[in-house]
């Protein structure tokens, strides 16, 4: 009963956010876990700076955005966002996450995620000792809150440290960030056939179950942040109005999200940012809101670093030698190219060379579609790949014992993205294009919005 008083708890807390995002109560509800555990993250801050217990601060965050949907209560609706599609986001994504009912025994969460979720729920003293302590510096104090933070909610409502609902809330939230990908990939293809759309985003979401599957599942932050991540990416990079008002809060959501679920987050919303930045360099208002995740990440890293907080390669890292040259850091590349391709080598090679033979034979077909170049993912999932090989190069930590620990988790990301890369060109194949003379297809999730909010922003194609 606590589980289920949990994930209602949380949607509760979520609910205002996700409302004045969407004003789509249907979409509002889907995404309520991952809006909630986002106000939990935010009341961690404050709470860590000021003190006091967590449920004060959630409370004031909660009234900001109960304020915030009254304020936004005349913006348009977000797009797709009726009861039909609401069921078709969450649905087909329920059974591979029916094992989160199982007992939750991984190490990484009850050491990690809830041991922080733990100190969260003890209030702001005690959380603060606990990030500047060096006898918890194995829980790796510096990550980010949002995952935690939900659980500590969840702990300190119902006086519980119970890590059955920790496990159910953890994958909650992931399933609602697993759905805000089904649902991005869906809205920038909508222009092609149902039919095609919905099974090609749905086997988006299927994804994240690769190359790990117990990973959603059992108490990780790693699919939670994987989806949220390509769930913006892909709004931001294949949208046809990236900007409009009614698009671009449902971007900026789970960008900033997974810059508060894990440290990886942050190389993630940074290697968007730079693309970001070279896509839209003709507008820098369009520029600044690629880098509002960045700024996100860095006031927790800065608030961590505050308090005490260390993060491992920085520390320790091997920087020094990667820059001489030494012959055993350098030689530590084949390996981790070795490692990081056995991993996703199938997956991926085949994503990519889908995008090669779309690139070659439907370039003309994409643009008219209106999805903008699909090398501006893969120049995404490229930055972030050598972020990790950089990782990798210069840890501290023993190289095998460190890519047997994490490889499977942090790759998540880019068989996600290379996912909606194929996704988007197989509705692409299947789309009949218009009359050659005739004027571009639009694209129906934006269409009819009137005004600026129905006027086509032009996206180059690569």
């Amino acid at each position: 009963m606590t589980s289920l008083l949990g994930v209602v708890l949380l949607m509760v807390v979520g609910l205002p956010l996700g409302f004045a995002l969407t004003r789509a109560l249907p979409l509002a509800l889907v995404l309520a876990p991952l809006a909630g555990a986002m106000v939990t993250a935010v009341a961690v801050i404050p709470m860590l700076i000021f003190g006091g217990p967590l449920l004060v601060w959630v409370a004031a965050v909660l009234v900001l955005t109960g304020f915030l949907a009254w304020r936004l209560r005349d913006r348009p609706r977000a797009p797709h966002g009726s009861w039909r599609d609401a069921l078709l986001l969450t649905v087909p994504l329920t059974p591979p996450f029916l094992p989160i009912f199982q007992q939750p025994t991984s190490w990484d969460a009850h050491f990690i995620w809830w041991l922080h979720a733990g100190y969260f729920a003890e209030g702001g003293g005690f959380a603060r000792d606990a990030i500047g302590s060096q006898a918890l510096a194995f829980s790796h104090q510096d990550y980010p809150p949002l995952a935690s933070s939900a659980v500590a909610l969840v702990w300190q409502t119902f006086g519980t440290r119970d890590f059955y609902p920790a496990g159910i809330v953890t994958g909650v939230v992931t399933f609602a960030a697993t759905a805000a990908v089904v649902y991005a990939v869906r809205l920038v293809t909508a222009s092609g056939p149902a039919l095609v759309s919905w099974p090609a985003a749905i086997a988006v979401g299927y994804s994240a179950f690769s190359p790990l599957w117990l990973v959603p599942t059992a108490g990780f932050s790693d699919a939670m942040c994987a989806t949220a991540f390509a769930a913006g990416t892909v709004l931001l990079l294949f949208g046809r109005e990236p900007f409009d008002r009614r698009i671009l809060p449902l971007t900026m959501l789970p960008l900033c999200s997974a810059a508060l679920m894990k440290n990886e987050g942050l190389s993630m919303v940074v290697a968007l940012a730079v693309v970001g930045s070279v896509k839209y360099r003709r507008s820098l208002r369009q520029v600044g809101w690629t880098w509002l995740p960045v700024a996100a990440a860095g006031v927790w890293s800065v608030t961590a670093r505050v308090l005490g907080a260390r993060t491992d390669v920085l520390a320790g890292g091997r920087f020094g030698e990667l820059l001489h040259g030494d012959p055993d850091t350098v030689g530590r590349f084949p390996v981790i190219l070795s490692t990081m391709a056995g991993r996703v080598d199938r997956v991926v090679g085949f994503a990519a060379a889908a995008a090669v033979l779309g690139m070659l034979v439907l370039r003309r077909r994409r643009r008219e579609f209106g999805l903008a170049g699909d090398l501006w993912l893969w120049a995404v999932a490229a930055l972030y790949w050598a972020a990790l090989t950089l990782i990798y190069m210069v840890t501290p930590m023993p190289l095998r014992w460190h890519l047997s620990t994490s490889v499977d988790r942090v790759l998540i990301s880019i068989v996600v993205l290379a996912c909606a890369s194929a996704a988007c060109w197989a509705v692409v194949a299947w789309h009949r294009p218009a009359v050659a003379d005739g004027p571009p297809a639009g694209n129906p999730a934006i269409a009819g919005a009137g005004g600026q909010e129905g006027a086509a922003v032009t996206t180059a194609t690569v």
